[in-house]
């Protein structure tokens, strides 16, 4: 099966029907990053279908169940999930990619290349300075990031198994998707939170 086929059936799965830009620029992706992981170690998932689903699908089904929001920022990015794929189906919201891994940052900035709602920070999060609606985490251990985006973001969509810790956010809730695996997509809004970061003098 090709990738092209793998993903229109699980868009079709996600009841997602993309206009055909979007959809090349998803397969698009797909393809630099298969270029890209011959050489550094991006995803160990190879297969075109397994991608289709647990890659794309997962982000575009996070991208289905989020809220509107003007900014989006996505924790240890990695290979471009679910960062990239959500800012090919939002292109009114601005993502920030962040990734400490400078070989994993530079083929974010080349898979980013066409897409003007992107911008890459090759840091750790801690040096992250910024501010969004929402914070989007994937293979990343909720425990290890979430005090950083306290008073940063207005609330983490997170794909996991597990229930995540409060830290700082709370009324998580849970959404399972199509494919029945034990992966959710975890909502939850920040406890007290200031995203405009007014000062006072």
């Amino acid at each position: 099966m090709t990738f092209e086929t793998a993903l229109r059936a699980v868009l079709d799965e996600l009841d997602l029907d993309l206009p055909e830009g979007q959809f090349a620029k998803l397969c698009g992706h797909f393809r630099l990053l298969e270029r890209w992981n011959r050489r550094i170690n991006l995803t160990a998932v190879r297969d075109p279908a397994e991608a289709a689903r647990r890659h794309y699908g997962e982000s575009a089904f996070l991208h289905r169940e989020l809220p509107e929001a003007a900014s989006l920022v996505d924790v240890g990015s990695g290979a471009g999930f679910p960062g990239l794929p959500v800012a090919v189906l939002r292109p009114e919201a601005e993502v920030t990619l962040v990734e400490a891994t400078g070989k994993k940052a530079a083929f974010l900035r080349e898979a980013a290349r066409d897409l003007p709602n992107v911008t890459v920070q090759a840091s750790r999060l801690a040096e992250w300075t910024g501010t969004a609606d929402w914070a989007l985490l994937r293979a990343v251990a909720p425990a290890s990031v979430l005090p950083d985006l306290a008073g940063r973001v207005g609330g983490v969509a997170l794909l996991g198994a597990n229930r995540p810790p409060d830290s700082g956010f709370g009324g998580w809730t849970a959404h399972r998707l199509p494919w029945g695996d034990r992966l959710r997509l975890w909502l939850g809004r920040a406890a007290r939170i200031d995203v405009s970061r007014e000062t006072s003098i």
